[in-house]
């Protein structure tokens, strides 16, 4: 079967005057929603992403039974408010949440057992809501400074003063 009269052949191609196109560049679009530490420090309310996020709440519902509550404090809103603070704290080093930065919140919200009375009731006030207001979240989140977030447990037990390391 001969060739069509509507497609064109290489001997056609100039006879018609058609024009070969250019080689493009190469192009690469960077990935929608990423969030760069100068977008973080510009804006407020925006989070730290993480991969695997979703893994922070497993890892606190985990260790929620050995959380020492204050009276009056939610356990659900604490439960969200941890995870959520997890996943910021995960989102600042580029990987997925672990079990010791559950235990590096629970140590330094006193939730271990070690929070005086002032620590409890700035907790209560701090988490409050938590489990019900993505808002609320997101304020929790922007509440730690990330020279908080990048403490160690060890850097942790020298602080005498723990509410200087909020901004609130």
């Amino acid at each position: 079967m001969s060739q069509p009269n509507y497609v064109a052949s290489p001997k056609h191609q100039t006879e018609l005057g058609l024009v070969e196109l250019p080689v493009s560049h190469s192009w690469v679009r960077p990935r929608v929603g990423t969030i760069t530490p100068t977008d973080r420090s510009k804006r407020r309310l925006v989070g730290a992403p993480c991969p695997g996020e979703g893994y922070a709440f497993k890892l606190v519902r985990e260790r929620s039974g050995k959380l020492e509550l204050a009276e009056g404090e939610e356990h659900e809103d604490v439960l969200v408010g941890l995870a959520v603070i997890v996943g910021k704290r995960a989102g600042l080093f580029g990987r997925s949440p672990i079990a010791y930065d559950v235990d590096f919140f629970m140590k330094l919200f006193g939730f271990d057992g070690t929070a005086d009375a002032s620590l409890a009731e700035f907790r209560k006030m701090f988490f409050k809501g938590a489990a019900h207001s993505y808002v609320v979240q997101r304020q929790l989140a922007d509440a730690l400074p990330e020279s908080t977030l990048k403490m160690t447990a060890d850097a942790l037990s020298s602080v005498k003063n723990r509410h200087e390391l909020f901004r609130i």
